[in-house]
């Protein structure tokens, strides 16, 4: 078999997987609950709230663009800020909402290296973007953990306030999933992997001065890096907030400091491309661990869940609004490389 009979077998395959296991954990945290009840939560919280979510979300997103736009510069590619913009909502809006392979990212490092000479620069700060949004959120992840939830165990939970001294379990059918979710992982990782470490390697042949260039500029500036990091803190910290009002008006009784560790945990989990757009795999996370670290009600942690994903998808309307104008095509005159 060629290796184009190979990525296009994959190609073929890469949708349907991710497809049943989204489908596989909807099903799952749809099982057993109570939809009047999750309707009732809903009629709880007030529009503001959730208002707040999505302007908070869709703020975080343009300071996450500026992010994206400083790295360029660092890389002396004259992109404008509004253009970064413009690709920044609109990665988000086809991560979001397209059932497709092609993520936000690689829209993204498609559409800035048409506006630069220098293609591999330009689609290489899409992959450092990428890789400071991620290494913020794990070290907020085990920060948060470390701070707050010392000593207690994501598969083994002891529930303080249960009149039983037991301890609980991951059941069959969550254990279930967590194996079609590795079974998924190995199969969405394997090709692209091999495929993506054949392409590093002939680039690196072909290209080693444009990146010997591109790593030595974040080394030499690593003020760039050091801002972007704690940009990116502060924005999850303001997002994490804004979903902790959220739960408020569900009524789940949970520190502010709960929601610091499991947000981050879960985006870290979603980000593995197992699911389209980490369906089923965020909600089903927060919803196991609202309902077995805080005794949150089931309906009331699922319909948090459904919140978050909501604040995501208002936040891609502008990206919707870019791709039908198609603004984000056009190329002021006279832009060049510094």
């Amino acid at each position: 078999m060629t290796q184009d009979t190979q990525k296009l077998d994959w190609k073929k395959w890469s949708l349907p997987i991710r497809i049943v296991v989204a489908t596989a954990a909807c099903l799952l945290i749809g099982r057993g609950l109570d939809w009047t009840a999750i309707k009732e939560a809903f009629a709880n919280l007030q529009l503001w709230t959730i208002l707040v979510g999505i302007l908070v979300f869709t703020f975080s997103q343009s300071v996450v663009g500026f992010r994206w736009w400083l790295l360029l510069r660092a890389q002396h590619i004259d992109v404008s800020l509004v253009l970064a913009e413009k690709l920044t909502f609109l990665g988000l809006f086809f991560s979001n909402f397209l059932p497709s392979s092609v993520g936000g990212d690689l829209v993204r490092a498609w559409y800035v290296s048409r506006h630069s000479s220098r293609k591999l620069q330009a689609a290489l700060g899409v992959l450092v973007d990428r890789v400071m949004g991620l290494a913020s959120t794990f070290i907020l992840a085990i920060v948060s953990l470390l701070l707050f939830m010392r000593g207690q165990h994501l598969l083994t939970i002891q529930h303080a306030d249960s009149p039983i001294n037991a301890t609980s379990r991951i059941s069959g059918p969550h254990l279930a999933l967590l194996i079609l979710i590795v079974f998924g992982l190995l199969l969405a990782l394997k090709k692209p992997l091999s495929s993506l470490t054949n392409h590093i390697i002939r680039h690196i042949m072909q290209s080693f001065h444009q990146l010997r260039e591109v790593l030595g500029v974040y080394y030499r500036h690593p003020w760039v890096l050091i801002v972007g990091m704690l940009l990116t803190l502060f924005l999850q910290g303001l997002v994490i907030t804004a979903y902790w009002l959220i739960g408020r008006d569900l009524n789940i009784d949970a520190p502010l400091s709960y929601y610091f560790v499991f947000f981050p945990l879960v985006w870290v989990v979603g980000s593995i491309p197992v699911s389209i757009a980490g369906i089923g795999i965020l909600e089903g996370g927060l919803v196991f661990l609202f309902v077995h670290y805080t005794g949150a009600n089931p309906e009331a942690a699922a319909a948090l869940a459904l919140c978050q994903r909501l604040t995501w998808l208002g936040a891609s309307l502008p990206g919707l609004y870019f791709h039908l104008t198609g603004s984000h095509r056009n190329v002021p005159q006279g832009m060049t490389d510094l």
